[in-house]
This record gives C-alpha cells, sequence and structure tokens, in this order.
C-alpha cells in the first residue's frame, strides 16, 4: 500500500565473501546498513585477489576477453605485491602499514545488516546493467537470497527500471524490457528464482 516505513523493520544479514576491497568500497557508501569487514590491520594473511575478466581469461563486462599478456603482467603485479607485503611482516612492519602496499584486487570478507527498505534501494542501484559487474554480482546474489527469504517483500524489487521508468537517462542500457523480463520471472513463483 505504499507504506515502505515498514520495511525498516525486517533485517537482513548477508556474509559476503571473496570480493575485492574496491567492491566493498561501493558496498559500504550505503549508509543505512551495518558492516564488519576483515581487518587488514590486525590481520596479517596471504591475501587472495580478484581478477576482473577484462583482464583475465575470462569474459569480461560487454564481453570483452582479457589478453594473456595483459592477464600475465596483472598476476605479476599481484605476486610482487604480495611478496613485499610478506617481507615487511617479516621485517618487523606491523600489518596496519604492511597493508599499505595491497591492492584494490586484495580479495575481503564482510558482513552486512540491511533493513528491507534500504535493501530495495541497494538493488535498485547496484542491480542495474549499468552497476560494475562485481557489485552487481554480490548485489545478485544477495537479491536471490532475499526473494527466497521474504519473496512478498521483494516481489517489487530489482534495477530502478523494473518498477518505473530507467533512472540512467541517456546512459540506459537500452534493454529495459529484457531487464523488466528477467525480474519478473524472480519475483512469479510459477517461474521460481534463480
Amino acid at each position: 500500500m505504499g507504506h515502505a516505513s515498514v520495511l525498516e523493520h525486517v533485517v537482513l544479514t548477508f556474509g559476503v565473501e571473496g570480493i575485492s576491497r574496491a567492491a566493498s568500497h561501493q558496498l559500504v557508501r550505503h549508509r543505512i546498513a551495518s558492516y564488519s569487514q576483515q581487518s587488514q590491520r590486525y590481520v596479517s594473511a596471504d591475501f587472495g585477489y580478484v581478477t576482473p575478466g577484462t583482464i583475465g581469461e575470462a569474459e569480461g563486462r560487454k564481453g570483452k576477453k582479457g589478453s594473456a599478456a595483459l592477464a600475465a603482467l596483472y598476476h605479476d603485479h599481484m605476486e610482487k605485491s604480495s611478496a613485499l607485503y610478506a617481507k615487511l611482516l617479516a621485517g618487523g612492519i606491523p600489518p596496519e602499514d604492511a597493508r599499505f602496499v595491497l591492492p584494490n584486487a586484495s580479495e575481503t570478507k564482510i558482513l552486512v545488516t540491511m533493513n528491507a527498505r534500504e535493501l530495495h534501494h541497494f538493488f535498485a542501484l547496484r542491480l542495474c546493467r549499468r552497476a560494475q559487474w562485481e557489485i552487481r554480482e554480490a548485489a545478485m546474489r544477495m537479491f536471490d537470497l532475499a526473494v527466497a527469504q521474504a519473496p512478498l517483500l521483494f516481489e517489487k524489487a530489482g534495477p530502478g527500471c523494473v518498477r518505473g521508468k530507467c533512472p540512467e537517462g541517456e546512459f540506459t542500457c537500452g534493454q529495459v524490457a529484457e531487464v523488466r523480463k528477467q525480474f519478473k520471472s524472480k519475483g512469479d513463483p510459477k517461474e521460481g528464482t534463480r
């Protein structure tokens, strides 16, 4: 009935692992939420890293594949950063200072708690096909879990264009009908969810 304030009394908590620090920086911009993120200050470990498809061998955004030469340079850089980090730690540098050499590609773990109203807002922005691929993938997994747990609360959730005009204006992906069809089937019990 349009009374969105009642959605603020429902909260969902997600454990998000394997995303980059670059993606977690986008995630924490959603301020009506609570976060607990793996520390690089107190946890001194061999951090993994995320490789974008446009750099690696996998297909990235817009179907572009990374070249083998660029992928090799990227992986070499990540290994050198990790090796320097380890040398700094071995040399007595505290993890809080050694972490300065770690790239934004470093994997992190983060616990996220959002109320249902903020999740609707988060999904409207981050499920958009123009959103950065990694935050969009995390949002899609969160969306699938939210729909599975509370289908009625999230039956109208999705990218901004699902409920109205595309908010991206001249930067639209141009695939509004396809996006609406995709998210309509997710909220339809006959179709099931992903």
